[in-house]
Order: structure tokens, then sequence, then C-alpha cells
């Protein structure tokens, strides 16, 4: 596959429009119409910039490490044994997350695959960058993180195993190569049309695949002097759940008295533990092709599954813990501690000024890209300015979707080991103190009730400060929700 780089250089195709094969078909077109100009290979061994340039690239990779981002969607921190889980699903990260340091209390900013990573890419909330639901646009206004790398002299790639994060969408901006072409011979799920968007070929991709090609990718790193900043998306514990052999049979109990729900948690868990065991495989490539010293490895989940706790089977619906707080591991030989946990409460939203400074670049370029926790990796922990987590469910047209009464927008506040939650539309108010109740039963709003101003007040001024001015509430429609059902993003 062809890099894009130059192309969007040039000014030939608008940012983030077309996918890279699209855009490769273009340009042979342009070509064969008499249109000669030099086509990049994303092979980074084939495009060596001249000998200055390689000597002042060989100097900032002695100052700077490659990148490579990794997102586990849909994955449940307290599934994974990692975290304390009882089955065995991770046992790749349980022993490559003592080589670095791992959040035990790190959030999504909310519970939908597309508004997720549009905050990771941008450092906003979704009601500033106003992708609120799948199927909507990341516009080219905003700047994101693989448009900010590669400013900074990085090479940058994305592999993302899921139609929700197309490039028709927008995630493409900043990336040279940008894979997003999915077979179905690869992938576990045949959907037609998702989000009022017509699907051409298969939704998905399953890891095994993703991490192949993400092994060749780093192959071509591996020969050239250029820094990377790799993303790859891993898509599998999103449902429908289908693990392959033996991961299947590892954990889905059967017989004819199987309780169902337990079946699928079952399925899930074994959808996590072949994530992990491809995880694995990719992280032992970068190993012996002799770039893991050199390289930071971030994992995150962009968001967790209800599995019907508080009501919800899949997500999207709420933003209670089981939604919203995800794994988060960073690694990197001698720069990152290893054997660290940190327990203070983290957004990803603040993941893109976080890498800015470990990685030495000038974040102060980009003063609108929050707050860094880089600090806590120090055990400084200075992060005065956002000890908040910020939380946001997309407004629902009023309905009653399996246990769940859904109606507007839900807005949600961690501080400290309080955490609040209203819905406006829904007129409802919740206080947890999640040092004692970590399940979030019991409502402590009318006991609580300083505590709780304090919280709605921080959070109205939120709201109030990252609202977009042309925002309006994403309503969805009777079809689309129909069509979500369908999808299992609501039950």
């Amino acid at each position: 596959m062809k890099s894009t780089f130059l192309y969007r250089q040039a000014g030939y195709f608008p940012k983030g429009c077309f996918s890279a094969r699209t855009k490769e078909v273009i340009f042979l077109v342009l070509v064969s119409a008499g249109l000669s100009f030099m086509m990049v290979s994303c092979d980074s061994s084939e495009n060596n910039p001249p000998a200055a340039d390689q000597e002042k690239m060989s100097d900032r990779k002695k100052n700077f490490p490659n990148i490579l981002l990794i997102s586990m969607d849909t994955v449940r921190r307290d599934h994974y044994s990692l975290y304390g889980y009882s089955r065995n699903t991770t046992p790749f990260l349980d022993s490559y997350a003592l080589e670095g340091t791992c959040f035990d209390t790190a959030y999504s900013p909310t519970s939908t695959t597309g508004p997720s990573h549009s905050s990771i890419f941008t450092a906003l909330y979704p009601m500033t960058h106003q992708v609120l639901k799948n199927g909507l646009p990341l516009k080219d206004d905003f700047l994101t993180m693989a448009e900010i790398l590669s400013e900074q002299g990085y090479q940058t790639s994305a592999i993302v195993s899921s139609f929700a994060l197309h490039s028709r969408f927008g995630y493409a901006q900043g990336f040279d190569c940008f894979e997003d072409d999915f077979e179905l011979s690869q992938s576990k799920m045949s959907v037609k049309v998702w989000e009022g968007h017509e699907v051409n070929g298969a939704f998905d991709r399953r890891a095994n695949f993703t991490t192949e090609r993400a092994i060749q990718r780093l192959r071509d790193y591996s020969d050239s002097d250029a820094l990377f900043f790799m993303f790859v998306h891993y898509f599998d514990p999103h449902d429908p759940y289908r693990p392959p052999e033996p991961y299947l049979s590892r954990f889905a109990p059967s017989g004819s008295q199987t309780d169902a729900l337990q079946e699928e948690i079952g399925r899930y868990d074994g959808e996590i533990a072949f994530m992990d065991h491809e995880i694995g495989n990719l992280i032992k490539s970068l190993e012996s092709l002799g770039l893991a010293e050199n390289t930071l490895v971030i994992l995150f989940g962009d968001h967790g599954e209800g599995l019907m706790q508080h009501g919800c089977l899949r997500h999207g619906l709420t933003i209670y813990e089981e939604l919203v707080r995800v794994p988060l591991i960073f690694c990197r030989p001698g720069h990152i501690k290893p054997n660290k946990v940190v327990e203070r409460p983290v957004s990803l939203v603040y993941l893109l000024p976080t890498i800015l400074e470990l990685t030495g670049m000038e974040s102060t370029k980009y003063p609108n890209h929050g707050h860094s926790f880089a600090s806590l990796f120090t055990g400084q922990d200075n992060v005065k300015d956002a000890p908040e987590v910020y939380l946001y469910r997309r407004h629902y047209k009023e309905s009653r979707v399996g246990r769940l009464f859904v109606k507007g927008e839900k807005f949600g506040i961690r501080l400290g080991d309080w955490k609040y939650i209203e819905g406006p539309e829904e007129k409802t108010r919740e206080l947890f103190d999640l040092s004692k109740d970590t399940e979030e039963l019991n409502n402590l709003y009318s006991s609580e009730a300083v505590k709780a101003q304090e919280l709605a007040g921080l959070l109205y001024a939120w709201r109030k400060n990252n609202t977009s001015a042309d925002s309006s509430p994403g309503r969805i429609s009777e079809d689309d929700l129909e069509k979500l059902k369908t999808l299992g993003y609501v039950e």
C-alpha cells in the first residue's frame, strides 16, 4: 500500500476525505491521464530523505522515542486478570505491565467508539469536537494527535479494525498511511448499513490479521532512521462475541442448564484473551526487530461493556464504571518506571498532552490540548489544574431500552473517591462514594447534599466551558435506534 503523505502535502486530496486505498486508485488514474509526479512508498525504507535531513532525523531519534498507541475496543477493566479478574484473560498483559506503569483508575470520556477516539485524538471533549455518536465526522478544524506528531517529524500510520473508525469519518487526519480496508474472510461481522452509511465489504478485521499488518509496518520502520507513530486498533471484544478456538471454549460454559448471560460473558472473556494473545505477538515483534528500547508503548481501552450491570447489556447508554473505567498501560524501557501502579483517576482526554510531555516535544505550541498527567509517572503528583475526571453520554430520544429509561444527555464527574452523575432530561441525580461502593448501588445524593452541590457546580462550569457554540443534541431517530439495537450498541 502506498503512502498518501505527499499527495496530501501537494494538495491533491482533501485531508481525511478518502481511505488510503481510494487515494491510491485516484492517484493511478491521474498518472495515466498524464500527470507526472513521484509516488512514495509507505515502506519507510524506500522513502529516504537527503543526507542532511537524514542526519537531522537521526539526531531527533536520539532524543525522541517512537510511539506505538494500541486501542482495545469494548474492554472492561474489571474483566482483565491484570486488574484482578478471577479468570486468566490477559496473561500477556499481566507480565508486560510489570515492565511499565499501569493506571488503575483511567477513564474514557464517554462509552462509544467514535466519540471516545475523537477525544483521544484531539484532547477535546465530545461536546467540543461534536462527534457525539458513532457515524458523525471528526471535522478538519481540530488539530489531531497524528497531525501534531507529523509536524514534529514522525512518520505516521494507522491500522484500524472497525468501520466505526473508517477514514470517511475523518480519522485519517495526519496519517501518512491509514489502513481501513476489511476483507470478509478476515471479519466476524456482516453489516450492510451502519449509522446511515453504506458499508462496502466487511465491517471489521479480526485481531490476528490486524497483528499481521502491524508487524509488517514495524518491519518497514525497522529499516529506517525515521521516527514513527503507529496507531493500532483491535476490535474483537465488541459483540458479537465469536472468539476462535481455543478461546471460544476456554471460559464459555455449555450444556442445557447454562445461563445465557453467563455464556455471553464467557465468550466476551474469550475475545479479550484472544486479543491479549495477538497484542503479545505484536509487542514481541517490536522487541525482535530491535525497536522496543526506543519505543513508547501505550495501551488503552476506548470504553467498557455493560453485561447487564445497571440493566445495560452492551454500551453507550450509561456512564457507570463498567462502561467508562478502562485499562491504561505505559511502557518504555529506561524511561517509564517499571512495576508501578498509579491509583489517581485520570482521563484519556489528556493522553495527547501527556504523550507530548513524556516525549519532550514542544507541548507549549499546543496550549489548547489540555493538562498532561505525565508527572504521575515520577510520583510527584503535581497535576494541579485538572484533578477532575468528566464524563458524557450522548443524547437519546425518550425511550425504554431493556431495563433502562433513557432521555436526553447525561453528564458525570469524578473527584477523588466521589462520583456524581446527572441526567437533566431524565431528572436524575446520583452521588456515589466509590471507596465504599464500587458497583454504584448506593445513591448518596440526599444524604450528602453538600458534596453533591460541590460536584454539580464543577460539572456545570465544565459543561459551559466545553460545549461548542453551535452544539445541538445528537438526537437519534427511531430508525437509527433500531439499527443500533441490531448492531448491539443498545439492547
